[in-house]
């Protein structure tokens, strides 16, 4: 078996051969096109080596990334969160006496105001 380094050159001249033979019939082949329809040629010819090279790179950060799950299903569980000291402090200040502040109204607004949040702050710091 070949060494590593040996394989990658033997892969690098083949791959250089066949896109220099590519480039060489891709010449003729766009000459007999017809002149109006090049431009769509050339660019369906670059979205081609686009799509190709973007292939390669997805491949590339797959396997950059290990073995990743395929689906969400196939994904271990996430892992536990250990929630920090303060955290843990603020939410026993008693925030269950709390009243959940009113949701902004209107389409896409999502989550209270900012003058209700500004309040129950105010509240939860005059506590003790």
């Amino acid at each position: 078996m070949p060494a590593p380094s040996s394989r990658a050159a033997a892969r690098l001249i083949t791959r250089g051969a066949g896109l220099s033979l590519l480039a060489a019939a891709s010449v003729p082949a766009y000459l007999t096109i017809a002149p109006a329809w090049r431009p769509l040629a050339a660019r369906l010819g670059c979205a081609a080596l686009v799509a190709i090279g973007c292939l390669r790179a997805r491949a590339w950060a797959r396997d950059a990334l290990g073995a990743a799950p395929a689906g969400g299903v196939d994904a271990p569980p996430a892992p536990e969160v250990a929630l920090d000291a303060r955290f843990l402090r603020l939410r026993g200040l008693g925030a269950a006496d709390l009243a959940r502040p009113a949701d902004r109204p209107g389409p896409g607004r999502r989550g209270p105001s900012l003058d209700a949040i500004e309040a129950v702050i105010a509240r939860i710091e005059e506590r003790p």
